[in-house]
Protein backbone atom coordinates (compact mmCIF):
# COMPACT_ATOMS: atom_id res chain seq x y z
CA UNK A 1 0.00 0.00 0.00
CA UNK A 2 1.54 3.11 -1.03
CA UNK A 3 0.81 6.03 1.44
CA UNK A 4 0.47 9.59 -0.21
CA UNK A 5 1.53 11.92 2.31
CA UNK A 6 5.03 10.55 2.33
CA UNK A 7 7.38 13.36 1.21
CA UNK A 8 10.00 11.18 -0.07
CA UNK A 9 13.37 11.09 1.34
CA UNK A 10 14.64 14.96 0.31
CA UNK A 11 11.80 15.85 2.32
CA UNK A 12 11.72 13.88 4.89
CA UNK A 13 12.75 15.86 8.08
CA UNK A 14 13.95 12.56 10.07
CA UNK A 15 16.16 11.30 7.20
CA UNK A 16 17.75 14.89 6.75
CA UNK A 17 18.55 15.16 10.10
CA UNK A 18 20.23 11.80 10.10
CA UNK A 19 21.69 12.17 7.04
CA UNK A 20 23.08 15.41 8.36
CA UNK A 21 24.77 13.95 11.62
CA UNK A 22 25.61 10.53 9.90
CA UNK A 23 27.97 13.15 7.57
CA UNK A 24 29.47 15.41 10.41
CA UNK A 25 29.37 12.82 12.92
CA UNK A 26 32.01 10.55 10.73
CA UNK A 27 34.14 13.55 10.08
CA UNK A 28 34.81 14.55 13.70
CA UNK A 29 35.12 10.68 14.55
CA UNK A 30 38.14 10.06 12.15
CA UNK A 31 39.44 13.26 13.79
CA UNK A 32 39.13 12.13 17.07
CA UNK A 33 40.56 8.87 16.21
CA UNK A 34 43.65 10.63 15.16
CA UNK A 35 43.93 11.71 18.98
CA UNK A 36 42.95 8.25 20.43
CA UNK A 37 39.25 9.71 21.65
CA UNK A 38 35.37 9.16 20.07
CA UNK A 39 32.53 10.67 20.07
CA UNK A 40 31.25 10.02 23.48
CA UNK A 41 35.37 11.19 25.15
CA UNK A 42 34.76 14.32 22.79
CA UNK A 43 30.85 15.30 24.77
CA UNK A 44 32.13 14.20 28.23
CA UNK A 45 35.00 17.18 27.59
CA UNK A 46 32.80 19.96 25.82
CA UNK A 47 29.80 19.56 28.59
CA UNK A 48 32.45 19.69 31.32
CA UNK A 49 33.59 22.89 29.38
CA UNK A 50 31.03 24.37 30.09
CA UNK A 51 29.64 22.63 33.21
CA UNK A 52 32.42 21.44 35.40
CA UNK A 53 31.80 18.90 38.42
CA UNK A 54 28.74 16.97 36.40
CA UNK A 55 27.77 13.89 38.01
CA UNK A 56 28.25 10.72 36.20
CA UNK A 57 24.30 10.52 35.99
CA UNK A 58 23.86 13.73 34.57
CA UNK A 59 26.78 13.48 32.13
CA UNK A 60 25.14 10.42 31.40
CA UNK A 61 22.11 11.79 30.30
CA UNK A 62 23.67 14.93 28.95
CA UNK A 63 25.92 13.38 26.70
CA UNK A 64 23.24 10.37 25.89
CA UNK A 65 25.40 7.90 26.98
CA UNK A 66 24.44 5.07 28.90
CA UNK A 67 26.26 4.38 32.72
CA UNK A 68 28.67 1.32 31.34
CA UNK A 69 30.07 3.10 28.31
CA UNK A 70 30.63 6.04 30.30
CA UNK A 71 32.61 4.66 32.62
CA UNK A 72 34.88 3.09 30.28
CA UNK A 73 35.10 6.60 28.67
CA UNK A 74 36.00 8.41 31.40
CA UNK A 75 38.94 5.88 32.44
CA UNK A 76 40.32 6.51 29.10
CA UNK A 77 40.06 10.33 29.89
CA UNK A 78 41.38 10.20 33.21
CA UNK A 79 44.32 7.90 31.78
CA UNK A 80 44.92 10.64 29.12
CA UNK A 81 44.67 13.17 32.13
CA UNK A 82 42.00 15.65 30.59
CA UNK A 83 39.55 14.71 34.10
CA UNK A 84 39.56 13.46 37.23
CA UNK A 85 36.58 12.01 39.65
CA UNK A 86 36.19 13.13 43.12
CA UNK A 87 33.25 11.92 45.47
CA UNK A 88 30.94 14.45 46.01
CA UNK A 89 30.99 16.22 49.75
CA UNK A 90 27.08 16.06 49.93
CA UNK A 91 26.57 12.37 48.75
CA UNK A 92 29.77 10.56 49.02
CA UNK A 93 28.36 7.37 46.97
CA UNK A 94 27.97 9.85 43.97
CA UNK A 95 30.89 11.06 41.66
CA UNK A 96 31.49 14.15 40.27
CA UNK A 97 33.75 14.35 36.94
CA UNK A 98 36.26 17.53 36.22
CA UNK A 99 38.01 18.29 33.75
CA UNK A 100 42.03 19.28 33.87
CA UNK A 101 44.10 21.82 32.41
CA UNK A 102 45.19 19.12 30.42
CA UNK A 103 41.48 17.98 29.22
CA UNK A 104 40.47 21.88 29.01
CA UNK A 105 43.78 22.15 26.61
CA UNK A 106 42.57 19.09 24.57
CA UNK A 107 39.31 20.29 24.39
CA UNK A 108 40.14 23.55 22.72
CA UNK A 109 42.47 22.28 20.27
CA UNK A 110 39.41 19.82 18.97
CA UNK A 111 36.87 22.80 19.50
CA UNK A 112 39.01 24.64 16.87
CA UNK A 113 38.37 21.52 14.37
CA UNK A 114 34.97 21.08 15.06
CA UNK A 115 33.77 24.83 14.12
CA UNK A 116 36.02 24.71 11.22
CA UNK A 117 33.84 21.97 10.33
CA UNK A 118 30.88 23.82 11.20
CA UNK A 119 31.29 27.13 9.28
CA UNK A 120 32.05 24.76 6.45
CA UNK A 121 28.41 22.55 6.56
CA UNK A 122 26.67 26.10 6.88
CA UNK A 123 28.44 27.93 4.34
CA UNK A 124 25.64 29.94 2.28
CA UNK A 125 23.52 29.55 4.77
CA UNK A 126 22.39 32.90 6.36
CA UNK A 127 22.79 34.17 10.27
CA UNK A 128 18.85 34.65 10.41
CA UNK A 129 18.59 30.85 8.96
CA UNK A 130 21.13 29.24 11.37
CA UNK A 131 18.92 30.92 14.14
CA UNK A 132 15.85 29.65 12.79
CA UNK A 133 17.07 25.98 12.09
CA UNK A 134 18.41 26.24 16.10
CA UNK A 135 15.13 27.13 17.15
CA UNK A 136 13.63 24.27 15.38
CA UNK A 137 15.76 21.84 16.40
CA UNK A 138 15.32 22.92 19.78
CA UNK A 139 11.44 22.76 19.57
CA UNK A 140 12.30 18.88 17.90
CA UNK A 141 14.31 17.70 20.76
CA UNK A 142 11.92 19.26 23.05
CA UNK A 143 9.10 17.71 21.30
CA UNK A 144 11.16 14.09 21.45
CA UNK A 145 10.70 14.33 25.46
CA UNK A 146 15.05 14.42 25.28
CA UNK A 147 16.75 17.66 27.30
CA UNK A 148 18.92 19.01 25.05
Amino acid sequence: MMVSNYPGHGLFIPYLINRTATAINGQITTFLAQHGLTLTHWRVLAFLSKQDGLNIGELGRNTMTEQSTLSRSLQLLEKKGYVTRKSCRKDTRATSVYLTAEGSKAFGEILSYVLELEERYLQGVSEQEQATLRAALQKIIANSGQEG
